[in-house]
């Protein structure tokens, strides 16, 4: 990368090589690949979101009277397409890490009294209209209670007065105990499907794990992610199913059947897992959401 940090193409395939773990020719070929069908869907007027990179597209602009700006003649600029990009905030917020720390500095000193006077007049009346909008809500606040304290005593004194005009006999007729009704019988976990969505284990993230990869790992099938997602979602800072960082907890359901050979109540947490992505991914606009979505309505079927 030269000093004016600029990175040629070459240099650039070569990151790309070593993280994708591919050879040069391979990583150097997708750039080429990618490159073009990105130009050739923006010159066919698409439009083109990169999750979490930004958004490409194209604006027509018609044709218009400029000026030079050397000689200042009067030239005409044709129509043309202007090709626009967008980041999104992932990108935004990556970029600008190191200027987080950095703070606005005045460099001149603003000489002129009149804003500060201007400044001092609004916060006293500001202050005066705080204190008179208290005085007005201390007298409703006592108005209200006193009207309260009258009803309460009047309340009591018709309490009372229906409480001396009844009967003696009135409660000694009332019946001493009741039968309680017998209550309709609730429906009972299977003692598998208690132990499926209680029992479960805890790994730790290190640099380099996916939740991919771990759930290949501890469950033998990656395609099993989301019920990891799921479990652990209560206690990640960030709701997005793509992201973990290093010194994570996650916590692995412990299934009663397994991945190969899933009984119903494995299957029913793996379509609330699937719903709970779907809808976590919608929140985030990702493109993904209809897919998962799908795939948690249709449900698995042993």
């Amino acid at each position: 990368m030269s000093g004016d940090n600029k990175i040629a193409l070459q240099s650039f395939a070569a990151l790309v090589a070593r993280r994708a773990k591919v050879s040069s020719v391979v990583a150097d070929s997708f750039i080429h690949q990618f490159a073009l069908t990105m130009s050739e869907e923006l010159e066919a007027g698409g439009d083109i979101p990169l999750y979490r990179f930004g958004r490409f597209h194209t604006t027509h602009v018609d044709e218009k009277v400029g000026h030079d700006p050397n000689s200042g003649a009067a030239l005409t600029i044709p129509e043309h397409t202007r090709v626009h990009f967008r980041p999104f905030s992932a990108l935004r917020y990556a970029v600008n890490v190191p200027f987080r720390q950095l703070r606005i500095k005045e460099l001149t000193l603003d000489k002129s009294a009149w804003r500060i006077r201007s400044i001092a007049w609004i916060l006293l009346l500001m202050v005066v209209l705080l204190l008179i909008g208290l005085g007005i809500m201390g007298k409703s606040l006592k108005s209200t209670q006193d009207q309260s304290l009258e009803s309460s005593e009047i309340l009591s004194d018709n309490a009372e007065a229906a409480h001396s005009d009844k009967a003696p006999d009135t409660l000694a007729s009332a019946p001493l105990e009741s039968k309680p009704a017998p209550l309709a019988d609730a429906p009972v976990e299977s003692e598998n499907t208690l132990k499926a969505i209680s029992a479960v284990t805890e790994v730790l993230v290190v640099q380099g794990d996916t939740l991919w990869g771990i759930a290949a790992t501890r469950l033998g099938d990656p395609n099993w992610w989301p019920i990891i997602y799921a479990e652990s979602r209560t206690d990640l800072s960030h709701r997005n199913p793509d992201f973990i960082a290093s010194g994570m907890t996650l916590r692995i359901p412990v299934l009663t059947g397994s991945v190969n050979s899933p009984n119903a109540a494995d299957l029913r947490l793996k379509t609330k897992a699937f719903q709970i992505v779907a809808d976590d991914y919608r929140t985030l606009d990702n493109p993904r959401t209809a897919a998962y979505a799908t795939v948690a309505a249709r449900g698995f079927k042993e």
